[in-house]
């Protein structure tokens, strides 16, 4: 098969490494890509949120499957668009995807067919969501309605964090995502963590589950970000835990969708808190998530390229999953200054001296034999382990072979989840 992977992230190279090792594969693209899937794919400079662009390519190249990676193009409604013209595409249509594109309709959902959440109100104006904030108190969570690139949501603990968030949803640079929509939320306290299932419309098969980390700082601290680290699987994700989810919240979503009118195919990112004991839905995305790809995927013994194939096809009714047992962390290494401002262009060294699968680029550029920064999350050093501390240990022994100005990382990926297992360890 002819394979195009739309994207140009870490995830996005998760994908390429997977599908290149597939023996199903003549020839496999990667639009736009970045500096790292250049080497198993050839990256084409193509604007993926132009629908028709992209049909044009996939008729040229004779493209045989498309998967789509990141939530811009599903919004926009590539994947009808693409369907719509007989080709085979993984992920949702635009309808279905409203479960990440709109926390709002997300919420009504859930609320509809009784879908464990958290309370929320739903706002339109600044003084509605003042009243919402008196009506739920502190700590509270602002979320915009529309896509803001993970960095829509804003935990409020006080009153004094309150209004500059409010501000920055209306009138700051979150305002466009938030578009007058906000879901004042009630502020659960657990364990986060996230499930991943490919779904074809009816049916799903659990991949796995991770942690993200997404503030910038230590300790968890400072702005959001897309991710600044992630480790899969989280101690939390027991056996038990994992067929509640399918069977309370997984497959009553799915009963949903149909019953919407909008069945939803492709792959669903369940976002968890595990608040006295119970699994509650904080978010849906409806894509591999950034960076839990670089964890979830390299851990998938059997075939990716069969599973999102026969999900696109609403047929998974035989498809078997193999997952090994190791653990994966990843640490995400980015540019000084993100996810504020930050400078391009600087050379990155040490790259010759990861091993192979281990590095995945993001926001980067290859000039000549040359690779230099391109973004904010820049590279993703991956480790692996026979436990989760080992597996820490050998995602910064990655990180540390890397160099370039500017390199910034968090230096406590998957503490959290050592810190959970010595707790366990103590009862």
């Amino acid at each position: 098969m002819n394979i195009l992977v739309l994207g140009s992230g870490g995830r996005e190279h998760a994908f390429v490494k997977a599908f290149s090792t597939e023996s199903d594969v003549d020839r496999l693209y990667c639009a736009p890509g970045n500096g790292g899937t250049g080497l198993e794919a050839v990256n084409v400079p193509l604007n993926i949120l132009d629908n028709a662009a992209v049909l044009n390519f996939v008729e040229q190249q004779n493209i045989d499957f498309t998967l789509v990676g990141p939530e811009a193009p599903l919004a926009k409604g590539l994947v009808d668009y693409l369907q719509a013209a007989g080709r085979r595409v993984f992920g949702p249509g635009k309808l279905a995807a409203r479960l990440e594109s709109s926390k709002l309709f997300t919420r009504r959902l859930l609320e509809k067919y009784k879908i464990r959440q958290p309370r929320y109100i739903a706002c339109t104006n600044a003084d509605q969501v003042r009243a919402a904030a008196d009506s739920l108190g502190f700590p509270l969570v602002l979320k915009a309605d529309g896509l803001a690139a993970g960095k829509g949501v804003f935990i409020c603990n006080t009153s004094a964090e309150f209004e500059p968030a409010l501000h920055n949803l209306l009138e700051g640079e979150n305002s466009a995502a938030a578009s007058g929509r906000i879901s004042v939320e009630e502020c659960l306290t657990g364990e986060e963590l996230s499930v991943f299932a490919i779904c074809d419309g009816t049916r799903h098969i659990l991949l796995n589950s991770a942690q993200d980390h997404k503030r910038v700082f230590d300790g968890d601290l400072g702005p959001n970000t897309g991710g600044m680290g992630a480790y899969s699987p989280t101690p939390l994700s027991t056996g038990k835990l994992l067929q509640q989810v399918s069977a309370e919240i997984i497959e009553p979503v799915l009963q949903a969708m149909r019953q919407e009118g909008c069945p939803f195919r492709g792959i669903l990112y369940v976002g968890l808190m595990i608040s006295s004991g119970q699994p509650f839905v904080i978010e849906f995305n409806v894509r591999m998530g950034d960076p839990e790809a670089q964890v979830v995927l390299p851990l998938l013994e059997s075939s990716l390229l069969e599973l999102c194939f026969n999900a696109a096809g609403g047929d998974l009714k035989n498809a078997r999953v193999s997952v090994s047992p190791k653990t994966a962390v990843t640490v995400v290494l980015t540019s000084e200054g993100y996810p504020g401002k930050y400078a391009k262009g600087f050379p990155i060294r040490g790259l010759e001296s990861v091993p192979e699968g281990q590095l995945y680029h993001a926001g980067t550029l290859r000039l000549g034999d040359t690779v230099v920064t391109n973004g904010g999350r820049v590279l993703n050093a991956v480790g692996f382990g026979s436990d989760l501390e080992s597996a820490i240990h050998n995602a910064y022994e990655i990180a540390d072979k890397i160099e370039f100005n500017g390199k910034f990382y968090r230096s406590d990926i998957g503490q959290r989840g050592v810190n959970y297992l010595k707790g366990k360890q103590n009862d």
